[in-house]
C-alpha cells in the first residue's frame, strides 16, 4: 500500500533516475580510470623498446664502424712502417727507435722524433735525427745522451747547452747523426 500521492511518486522515480544515472556515470568513469592505469606498463614497456630498438640501431652501426676501423688497423699500420722504412736509406725506422727507446729513463718523456734523409751535418752525409721532449732534471738529461753516445749506433750525439739551462722539468732537443755506411 503506497499512501504518498502521485506528485511525491513521480519526484521519487525522478530522483531515483538521478541516483541510478550518477550511479553509472560513477562505474564507468572509474573502470576507465582502472582500464588507463592498466594500460600504463605496456605503454611503457612498449616505449621503452622502441627506445632500445633505436639503440641497438645505432649500436649496430656504430658496431659495423668500428669493425671496418678494426680491419683496417694493418693496412694502416703496414702503410706507416713502409713509409717509415722508405724514409731511411739502407737503415730501419724501426732499428732507429729502437735504439732510441732503450736509452730512454723513466726520468725522460719524448715529445717528438723526426727523421731527415740524406742530410750534410759537420761535414758528412747521413741520416738526421731530432728528439724533443722532456727531462725530469738535468742529470738524467746527460745521462741520456752519454747512454746514446756509448751505444756506437749514432756518430754524432749532440745536446745543446740551451738544453741544460734549468734544473727540474727541462725541455730538451737532442740532435742525433747516423752516417751512411754505403758512401
Amino acid at each position: 500500500m503506497n499512501l504518498l500521492p502521485k506528485i511525491e511518486k513521480e519526484i521519487l522515480k525522478k530522483g531515483l533516475r538521478i541516483r541510478f544515472i550518477i550511479a553509472g556515470m560513477y562505474l564507468l568513469s572509474s573502470s576507465l580510470l582502472l582500464g588507463f592505469i592498466t594500460l600504463l606498463p605496456a605503454y611503457f614497456l612498449m616505449r621503452e623498446s622502441s627506445f632500445l630498438s633505436e639503440t641497438k640501431t645505432s649500436d649496430k652501426n656504430l658496431g659495423e664502424n668500428s669493425t671496418k676501423e678494426i680491419s683496417d688497423l694493418p693496412e694502416k699500420i703496414d702503410s706507416r712502417l713502409k713509409f717509415l722504412q722508405s724514409n731511411l736509406t739502407n737503415l730501419s725506422a724501426t732499428d732507429v727507435l729502437y735504439k732510441i727507446a732503450s736509452q730512454l729513463s723513466g726520468k725522460i718523456a719524448l715529445d717528438s722524433i723526426s727523421f731527415s734523409r740524406n742530410q750534410e751535418y759537420k761535414g758528412e752525409n747521413g741520416t738526421h735525427v731530432l728528439i724533443s721532449g722532456v727531462a725530469l732534471d738535468r742529470d738524467s738529461l746527460v745521462s741520456f745522451s752519454k747512454r746514446l753516445k756509448e751505444s756506437n749506433f749514432f756518430s754524432s750525439v749532440d745536446v745543446p747547452v740551451s738544453s741544460l739551462t734549468k734544473e727540474k722539468n727541462l725541455p730538451f732537443s737532442v740532435n742525433l747523426f747516423i752516417e751512411n755506411k754505403n758512401e
